[in-house]
């Protein structure tokens, strides 16, 4: 199982990290458990950035607006 990942271990950005975000919340089936971390961007330069500074071994999985979404109830790791 992949290490947990929490917001110290991620690059300083300008938009918002919440840990143990509940996914339910921003998928329009409203199911899924927590994700470690959610990033939303202030900005594309925002999301840019982070990019270019997340280390490599910390899984990204870009969301949009939550449809055609379905998350596992145990949730995922990484952002």
């Amino acid at each position: 199982m992949a290490k947990p990942v929490a917001a110290a271990d991620l690059p300083p950005v300008r938009g918002r990290y919440v840990e143990r975000a509940d996914m339910s919340a921003i998928t329009w089936f409203r199911v899924g458990g927590p994700a470690d971390v959610l990033f939303t961007p202030a900005d594309e330069e925002d999301l840019s950035e982070f990019l270019k500074k997340t280390p490599k071994s910390v899984p990204v999985y870009p969301v949009g607006v939550g449809s055609n979404l379905l998350v596992r109830d145990g949730g995922f790791r990484g952002v």
